[in-house]
């Protein structure tokens, strides 16, 4: 869903005003903290798939480890109201994922529904530390996947299971890009010293001083 509302809101985006040379004036802080995120997220994915040990060993704390980090990258980040947004869904992920032993649960009645046989593969595979079925003992049940979020293109369905943490954060990462590319008139902080000769930047945005003669005179 995260990807599909990304790309769709990009476009919007451009179309809705918005400018991709903007994004190289974005204010990220802290990029570092969303790779190791990333890179810890990807290596329990692909040591559970592979039917490795390691992840039963190491994988449920190692996601767990994955999640600390993006939440911190986003506290770095709250000056963006996108951040903000999408810190709240990661916590309400965070909840549930720690108090399953480091797993989101699904529901693997909806994944089944939605055709997603590679899900539900790896559901039955005890390796697999990513995610893991929805059963009578799981905590926090509520903030699991058990919702259908839709998908732009079937795969093979119009939806996949996900969380409300999932929704919160789509909407802020949308919010984020649309801010990042300045649609319909929002714009994002930039990073001090960018974007000073853009054009289109609000006048509320521009700090313009008065000449040095100007200020001669009003000091006197």
């Amino acid at each position: 869903m995260l990807l599909d509302a990304a790309v769709l809101t990009l476009i919007v985006g451009v179309l809705a005003g918005g400018r991709m040379n903007r994004l190289k004036d974005f204010d990220l802080r802290a990029p570092g903290l969303f790779i190791i995120a990333a890179l810890a997220k990807i290596a329990v994915a692909i040591l559970g798939s592979r039917g490795s040990q390691l992840a039963i060993a190491i994988g449920g704390p190692l996601n767990i480890a994955s999640y600390l980090f993006l939440l911190l990258a986003l506290l770095l980040n709250r000056h963006l109201w996108g951040m903000r947004i999408a810190a709240v869904g990661v916590l309400l992920n965070f909840l549930v994922i720690a108090a399953n032993d480091g797993g989101m649960p699904v529901d693997r009645n909806l994944a089944v529904q939605a055709g997603n046989a590679h899900l539900i593969r790896l559901l039955d595979s005890p390796y697999y530390i990513t995610h893991q079925p929805l059963t009578p003992a799981t905590r926090l049940r509520p903030l699991a996947d058990i919702l259908k979020l839709p998908l732009l293109l079937p795969r093979p369905r119009f939806f996949a299971p996900g969380s409300i943490g999932d929704i919160i954060v789509t909407i802020g990462a949308c919010w984020l890009i649309l801010t990042a590319v300045g649609a319909f008139g929002l714009r994002a902080p930039a990073r001090p010293g960018a974007g000073e000769d853009d054009p289109a930047a609000p006048d509320s945005a521009r700090r313009d001083l008065p000449a040095s003669g100007e200020a001669e005179d009003q000091e006197r």
